[in-house]
């Protein structure tokens, strides 16, 4: 698809060396249309430094549709764990979240095919570990947080050099099992980032996995640098805020759409830490990690971080920066995800108590009270209203709106 620009920038890397520059240079990615935050974040600059070349994500979603033209030859492995004998890249779910794994692989390494989007790291390799999101799991399925926990696992052991849930939990605690997954990233080098739940479908405090210690918390913001009050929630596990107002992503059953939400200001985050990791491979994950955060820009509003160096309970360090956070040194003691973890394990996992699982179940799974909508997994994924239209033509049928998280116009090419 760049195979031109590619063969530009060689052309021009060769001259470089001919009258003694030797520093690479790269042929850029072009934002597709409708992407207006390449250029308001600076997107747009960072890729004359990077791609994402190299470097794995895992998506830990609905599944990736690797048919979709945005996505050919993006996803390099997959794997299913809801227990329905899938493959990864077979999206599934109900109609309200089937989409969402596509879409967040397209924000991260979309290939601006056509009509559609250009990742953030568009050179990056995506690994698409699919579980079931949303409510009605199916009986073959198992718990989601297990899902979770073993695709977290297979994830590291694939690769990953970041880690993308834009899904969540409508509680802040998450199970004794996931200690020892999150551990086990974060001992391999691992960046994870989540997204904080969105309050138009119930968030009134971030909810796990975002308020894991060590994983990036991402909230979301509306176009003008203000924060989306519905496409985000508030908690000390905010970390940075992103991009969350109609974001252009690859539809699951082809064509294309616009959508809403912190699910799409997580895979944005996901995709800049691609990119400075791929640029300096050397740099930890913990390194990665404080350079994205304390890069941050202040949001308008919002006192951001204070005198004690604590972040700002709705904004967290504050909006993402990817050209400072290029620039930022990497510091020579940056915060372990790994003791962070530890820590909190030592305080709240105290002596052989057996700690409650708090996922919030479904109502085949016990007698007890009905889970709050959306239940059981309550993913943040947003989700689409749906208008099919020929490319080109201004007006578009709305279908209906579901849980109000997203508003997004698919778009077919004739």
């Amino acid at each position: 698809m760049r195979a031109a620009g590619r063969l530009a920038a060689v052309t021009v890397l060769i001259l470089g060396l001919i009258v003694g520059t030797t520093q690479p240079v790269i042929a850029a990615p072009k934002a597709g249309p409708g992407q207006w935050f390449i250029k308001d974040y600076g997107i747009d600059k960072a890729w004359k430094t990077s791609t994402g070349k190299g470097v794995k994500v895992a998506v830990i979603d609905s599944g990736v549709n690797t048919d979709h033209e945005d996505l050919d030859g993006v996803v390099t492995k997959a794997k299913d764990f809801s227990g329905l004998g899938k493959d990864g890249t077979t999206p599934i779910g109900g109609s309200t979240t089937i989409h969402h794994g596509t879409a967040v692989a397209g924000v991260i390494a979309g290939q601006g095919t056509g009509a559609g989007p250009t990742g953030v790291a568009p050179d990056a390799q995506i690994l698409s570990a699919s579980m079931w999101l949303g409510p009605d799991r199916p009986k073959e399925s198992g718990s989601t947080r297990e899902q979770a926990d073993k695709a977290m696992r297979w994830a590291v052991d694939s690769g990953a050099k970041v880690i993308n849930m834009s899904l969540g939990w409508d509680d802040p605690g998450w199970p004794e099992s996931w200690d020892k997954s999150f551990e086990y990233a974060y001992k391999k080098d691992v960046l994870v980032v989540a997204c904080v739940g969105n309050a138009s479908q119930g968030a009134t405090q971030a909810w796990s996995p975002s308020t894991v210690p060590g994983v990036i918390g991402v909230g979301g913001l509306d176009k003008n640098g203000k924060v989306l009050d519905d496409s985000t929630a508030p908690g000390t596990a905010v970390d940075l805020m992103g991009p969350a107002k109609d974001i252009p992503i690859p539809y699951y059953s082809g064509g294309y759409a616009e959508g809403q939400g912190c699910s799409f200001a997580s895979p944005i985050v996901s995709g800049v830490a691609a990119l400075i990791r791929a640029d300096n491979p050397k740099l930890s994950a913990d390194e990665v990690r404080a350079k994205l955060q304390s890069s941050a820009k202040p949001v308008s509003g919002h006192k951001g971080v204070t005198k004690k160096d604590k972040p700002d309970p709705i904004v967290g360090w504050g909006r993402l920066d990817p050209n400072a956070a290029f620039r930022a040194k990497a510091p020579g003691n940056a915060p372990s995800a790994e003791k962070e973890l530890e820590d909190w394990v030592k305080m709240h996992r105290r002596g052989d108590a057996k700690t409650e699982e708090t996922e919030t179940a479904s109502p085949d799974e016990t007698e007890g009270p009905k889970a709050v909508a959306p239940t059981d997994i309550a993913a943040t994924q947003s989700t689409p209203v749906l208008g099919f239209a020929a490319l080109g033509v201004g007006a578009l049928i709305a279908l209906g709106l579901i849980v109000a998280s997203i508003i997004a116009f698919a778009r077919r090419r004739r």
